[in-house]
């Protein structure tokens, strides 16, 4: 098998292979050898080490704690930027779903992106990001997706506490990895995990609005939260049919208080008006 198409079969098996990781753990089976101990173990409530060291997509030193704390949430991604097909595959999903709920990274929330290639280089990190930024339809928000490269420790590191497991496939010299991402809460604990390289707007976005406690998004955001529950099984984001009844009251409740609020407006200004005829001078006074 040449060593592409042999890359290409690791990604496929680490993409369907995930989800069933996460919940059973390790997979046992006539597997390739690269294949056996990838997955994800989700380490929900847990916290990112902040103090890993790592290169941004400008040569930059930095650490996980820079892009910590803004009170936003952040979507951390690991890939390799010279991944033939999966990594990308995630990244263009990710910035496609980013783009259907209508957030602009660096503001709403941040999303985040760490080598787990000790060769890759702030170069092939910039040119990364500039293709992902593209996909996206924001080239401006850098400062909202950033890319990141480190020495094997910090990405080893990084990638036990998400519990990421990749394995390097010295037949292919690729990496075999899961397919997915992590949501983080602003002060960097692990909040939802989701699964894939296409992921619905709906779940992105409700994962975000509870990772950031409530800050990010508005009262669409809150009514929708009432409305939907996370299902563990399916990794989806369900009708919730309790709140689905209370969102509806909520919704309610919201149009009627602003049909309160245009008449009230309306009121005062007529007594506006009238206070002002009463107090006009009698040769001022319509006739």
């Amino acid at each position: 098998m040449s060593r592409p198409v042999h890359a290409v079969v690791l990604a496929v098996l680490a993409l369907a292979s995930a989800p069933v990781q996460a919940a059973r753990g390790p997979l046992r089976g006539p597997l390739p050898p690269a294949a056996l101990n990838v997955g994800i173990e989700e380490h929900l409530g847990q916290s990112v080490p902040p103090n890993l060291a790592f290169r941004d997509q400008d040569g930059r030193p930095v650490h996980l704690r820079d892009y910590l704390h803004h009170g936003r949430p952040v979507v951390l991604v690991l890939a390799y930027y010279r991944c033939p097909m999966l990594c990308d595959l995630v990244l263009r999903g990710l910035a496609n779903a980013f783009a259907q709920i209508g957030w602009t990274p660096g503001r709403q929330a941040d999303l985040l992106t760490v080598s787990i290639d000790p060769q890759d280089t702030p170069a092939a990190a910039l040119l990364k990001q500039g293709r992902a930024l593209q996909a996206l339809g924001h080239p401006e928000a850098k400062a909202g997706w950033p890319f990141l490269v480190g020495d094997a420790g910090s990405s080893r590191a990084l990638a036990d506490a998400m519990g990421f497991r990749f394995v390097y496939d010295p037949t292919s010299h690729q990496f075999a990895h899961a397919a997915g991402a992590v949501v983080l809460t602003p002060d960097g604990r692990f909040a939802r995990y989701v699964y894939g390289v296409q992921f619905r707007p709906l779940d992105l976005r409700l994962a975000l609005t509870e990772a950031g406690q409530g800050k990010v998004g508005g009262i669409v955001e809150r009514v929708l939260l009432t409305c939907f529950r996370y299902d563990p099984s399916a990794r989806r984001y369900g009708i919730y049919v309790v709140g689905l009844l209370k969102g509806g009251g909520a919704l309610v409740l919201l149009t009627v208080g602003i049909c309160l609020g245009v008449l009230w407006r309306r009121e005062a200004a007529l007594r506006r008006e009238e206070v002002a005829l009463e107090d006009a001078p009698d040769d001022e006074a319509p006739r």
